[in-house]
């Protein structure tokens, strides 16, 4: 298998300074409710493929939801303690069990695995890892005209002189490409969920995001 691409320490450093870090901890409450991963959580095995700094995650573990896993390609550049197990792997290839997991999470990460092709792995292995009544649960970016309007506003050269804008300047000029190739083809999603295995339960939009909902399908 080809090696997975890394991001940049320019995003890296974007990613996981403490405006955005704080920014994350501030919304992602919200959008774990929407999704309603935290509903009876309790003694449930939860994976966060792609996870990052682990916001969701230690949201979640705030609420007692059951045993928690993360794995992300990246290391914390300072390792701490965290309220969850994290591995340092490709999530398009998941070194645990068949059936491991009641519920498996990925969010805001889909166009980071930069094709549809290893897309299609990180779902085929969610399939694999998953029990068989478990839940995917999915939250990205839709294409709309006000997405792209205020990313072309973030890519202003002039933003990264203020503070509040200045993470996410850096942090979007870094994965120009890869985010306006996803928007222009994230619906292709949909087929890529039915090729692996998955039937959608529940597929909301609001603004900005997309919130889906989806189960194994019977073999």
């Amino acid at each position: 298998m080809k090696a997975p691409a890394r991001e940049s320490a320019v995003w890296l450093g974007a990613y996981h300074s403490a405006e955005l870090q704080g920014r994350r901890r501030s919304t992602y409450g919200k959008k774990l409710r929407r999704l309603g991963l935290a509903e009876k959580a309790a003694g449930l095995r939860t994976l966060d493929i792609a996870c990052g700094s682990g916001e969701a995650l230690a949201l979640l573990a705030d609420q007692e939801c059951g045993r928690l896993y993360g794995i992300d390609l990246h290391a914390p550049a300072q390792p701490a303690a965290e309220p969850f197990h994290r591995t340092v792997a490709d999530g398009a290839c998941l070194p645990f069990r068949d059936g491991s997991f009641d519920q498996v999470l990925c969010m805001h990460s889909l166009h980071h695995f930069r094709s549809f092709a290893h897309i299609e792995d990180l779902l085929r292995e969610a399939r694999r890892v998953l029990k068989k009544q478990g839940v995917l649960f999915l939250l990205d970016h839709f294409d709309s005209f006000y997405l792209r309007l205020i990313f072309r506003a973030l890519e202003t050269p002039c933003l990264r002189h203020f503070p509040p804008t200045r993470r996410w300047h850096w942090q979007l000029r870094e994965e120009h490409d890869l985010i306006f190739w996803w928007l222009a083809n994230w619906q292709t999603l949909f087929q890529v969920l039915e090729n692996t295995g998955f039937q959608v339960r529940r597929f909301e939009k609001d603004f900005f995001f997309f919130y889906l909902v989806c189960n194994p399908s019977d073999p």
